[in-house]
């Protein structure tokens, strides 16, 4: 029996059949638009990034976050200050590593194994010694050190603190020079031994990387926790979150509106108070805004400590590891031991210099036979 044309009945099954065709053309359209897009992504991402960090772009899509700072835009152009015209000449590409110093910490050698690191990576020439006084700016000079001079004036509030924690105080107004400008920092204390390119293993996804103190994934990447109070009775447990604290001596902080801010609330509570610029540092990253206070509100992402490692995780777990289990950090920071310098220097022995002994006679804390 034939069908009737003029009730459409004979035209379904070729509308059907152009749909099918319409929306299987616009499925391939699409999933070729998301490739080509997202080589298009790849490539621009690797122009702007230094040199060694491109293959870290194209083993993860750098994420782009909504709720991240407004990035500050740094000029090519002509120079308008001594610090951008040193940035373009060493760090053109945006990002820089900077260990601020005085000559003290030459004359105790952590300074000198630190460049002895620094200097030895291949690819890694983003690099620069804030020099705060004239004494190591001279030396700096003297050796063809990348160095920018830029002396300190200790407030009050610091002056009995000791020089180290004194000077530590003092970065954070220091650092957001570089980030006024447009330039992303990767802060190193001097008692760190740099063995990988460091740049090479960040992720660019959030307002600040930071080290941790934390020695295992749940210190160091946080944990639910349990509170028991018999006394409440039927709602006598509850849970809270905690993690340990990030390290003010080794974090990558990127150059935008929020880290600025979150750099100007520590150097001017610094500038008045006596106390410790880690907790201060710490306060302001991770406390919740509440009543009237608003919290800088940056994102902060912990680095891997098996990489960024501190030296109770390194002397406490990972020299006691098999060999072929042992994993090979990017950066150690002498930071959990009162010997620094003999550890750091056992550090460079046993990862740059290849005597596996090197760290045997140390003990894993601070106490013989711990």
């Amino acid at each position: 029996m034939d069908l009737d044309d003029a009730s459409g009945k004979r035209k379904v099954p070729n509308v059907q059949a152009r749909s099918a065709m319409l929306t299987g053309a616009l499925i391939v359209g699409m999933c070729l638009g998301v490739i080509v897009s997202e080589k298009l992504y790849l490539i621009t991402q690797e122009a702007d990034l230094p040199e060694g960090a491109v293959a870290a772009v194209r083993s993860r899509k750098l994420e782009v976050q909504a709720s991240a700072g407004t990035a500050v835009r740094r000029s090519t152009g002509k120079p308008r200050s001594e610090l951008e015209e040193i940035l373009q000449r060493v760090a053109p590409q945006g990002e820089v590593m900077i260990a601020i110093s005085n000559m003290n910490l030459i004359h105790e050698q952590s300074l000198v194994m630190w460049l002895e690191c620094v200097q030895r990576i291949e690819g890694l020439t983003n690099w620069l010694i804030v020099a705060i006084d004239e004494q190591l700016a001279a030396y700096c000079k003297e050796k063809g050190i990348n160095h920018y001079y830029r002396p300190v004036v200790i407030p009050d509030s610091q002056k009995d603190t000791g020089s180290n924690h004194a000077i530590s105080a003092m970065k954070y107004e220091i650092i957001r020079e570089f980030l006024q400008l447009g330039w992303d920092v990767l802060l190193s204390d001097v008692d760190i031994a740099t063995l990988q390119n460091p740049f090479d293993h960040l992720y660019r996804d959030s307002d600040v990387e930071g080290m941790t103190d934390g020695f295992d994934p749940l210190t160091a990447y946080g944990e639910i926790y349990g509170i028991d109070d018999a006394t409440m009775g039927w709602s006598r447990y509850a849970q809270g979150t905690r993690h340990m604290a990030f390290n003010s001596g080794l974090f990558f902080i990127r150059a935008n509106d929020k880290t600025i801010d979150l750099l100007t609330r520590i150097a001017d509570k610094l500038s008045k108070q006596k106390e410790w610029d880690q907790s201060v540092w710490n306060e302001f990253i991770f406390f919740l805004s509440h009543g009237d206070y608003k919290s800088p509100q940056i994102i902060p992402r912990v680095m891997d400590y098996m990489k960024f490692m501190n030296t109770k995780v390194l002397f406490k777990q990972v020299r006691h590891m098999p060999k072929d289990q042992q994993p090979k950090p990017v950066m150690v920071h002498s930071n959990y031991h009162p010997d620094k310098s003999d550890r750091l220097r056992a550090i460079i022995a046993h990862y740059i210099k290849g005597d596996e002994h090197a760290l045997d006679k140390f003990p894993g804390g601070s106490e013989p036979g711990s």
